[in-house]
């Protein structure tokens, strides 16, 4: 008797079902509350099994489904013990790692990620430098292209499991919303901040990179708890013992809230609480700030020693535009000896013993020009 062949999904979440069905009305499990950013259309139910996904988005074969399924399902009941239990893993333990692993995959798997590769590969095209006196070089245009494919999604997912040693000293813990203002989520809901650069003026490459000094995660977990991981190198979130913050500030949960708005593509998605002109009143907020996830290419002119030379070079920069709000959170603080942090050059701005730099939202690419000066 033939093998019957396992039915792959046509639509494949890049939010995990599991994850929205955090926020499902009235934790119903089947539907969820969405905002269209663009067309301002507000809506109380749209069904969770044909929401936040595309048509065979991570490929027809079923193999990248399948590990991201299995991923989901060891994950899951990781984040569901943080707001049911108000219990976080162990550090340093297996869940903490699969913690840190489901957080970088969030971010890596949604479509933003790959529409800013393709937008990458369409402006060096047209990038110009004054530098050289022509065009950029086109030599990285292939692996762009690479990473867009079937098998370079997996390969590039999979591969990401070797960034989270680099998170595994960030501190993390859970805030408690106490205010009257529900969390949401958004089509994109993990947010990269950094206070630290921000309030540095930092300008070279994205402030985003899981390498940064001063790197902020937050993820909302429902409408009353969200995890946030931080470099305590510069940060202090509640005081040191308490893993649990409760916050009862509105105006540092609107904030919070504000993000998901600007990091979304195209939609933001809530409970039952959440009611329509809480969402209209954010969304008119959100349009004094820019958007994050805007792709930028700058070039910049260098030295390099080559011998007993100095090689003129250009670097080209590749980033995204930043979440800049000013973000000001109760309860969330500058440590005092942050402000002795020095920002000299582009290695300062990563932290110790960070192995892999620039590996998501900044690329820096040098390029040897054919003169030599003293």
């Amino acid at each position: 008797m033939a093998q019957k062949k396992e039915l792959i999904p046509k639509n494949q979440h890049f939010v995990p079902q599991f994850f929205q069905r955090f926020f499902s009305f009235e934790n119903n499990g089947e539907t969820i509350g969405m905002f269209e950013t663009n067309r301002n259309v507000f809506k109380s139910h749209v069904k969770i099994s044909s929401h936040l996904g595309k048509k065979y988005f991570y490929g027809r074969d079923g193999e990248l489904e399948n590990w991201l399924s299995k991923l989901e399902s060891d994950s899951a009941p990781i984040f569901r013990e943080m707001w049911e239990k108000e219990k976080l893993p162990i550090p340093q333990s297996t869940n903490h790692f699969k913690m840190l692993h489901f957080l970088i995959i969030l971010d890596l798997r949604n479509p933003i990620h790959f529409k800013i590769l393709k937008n990458f590969e369409q402006k060096l095209l047209n990038t110009k430098s004054k530098i050289s006196e022509g065009n950029v070089s086109t030599d990285m245009i292939p692996g762009l292209q690479e990473q867009q494919s079937d098998k370079g999604k997996l390969n590039s997912l999979k591969s990401a499991e070797l960034l989270v040693p680099d998170l595994l000293n960030l501190k993390y813990k859970l805030i408690k919303n106490k205010t009257s203002s529900p969390f949401i989520i958004s089509d994109n809901p993990l947010i990269m901040y950094n206070q630290f650069l921000e309030k540095r003026n930092w300008k070279f490459g994205s402030q985003r990179d899981f390498g940064l000094k001063g790197l902020q995660l937050f993820l909302p977990l429902n409408d009353s708890y969200m995890l946030t991981v931080y470099d305590s190198d510069i940060y202090k979130l509640g005081n040191k013992k308490e893993h649990i913050v409760s916050i009862d500030d509105k105006k540092s949960i609107d904030q919070l809230n504000l993000l998901q708005f600007l990091n979304s593509e195209n939609t933001v998605n809530f409970n039952h609480r959440v009611t329509e002109h809480y969402i209209m009143t954010l969304k008119e907020k959100s349009i004094k700030y820019k958007k994050a996830n805007d792709e930028f290419i700058n070039v910049h002119k260098i030295k390099v020693s080559k011998g007993n030379d100095n090689v003129k070079a250009q670097m080209i920069e590749m980033g995204v535009s930043d979440l800049n709000i000013r973000l000001t959170l109760q309860k969330l603080n500058f440590i005092s000896k942050s402000c002795a942090v020095k920002l000299n050059n582009i290695s300062d701005q990563y932290r110790k013993n960070v192995k892999y730099k620039a590996y998501t939202y900044q690329v820096l690419t040098l390029i040897p020009i054919q003169e030599n000066f003293k």
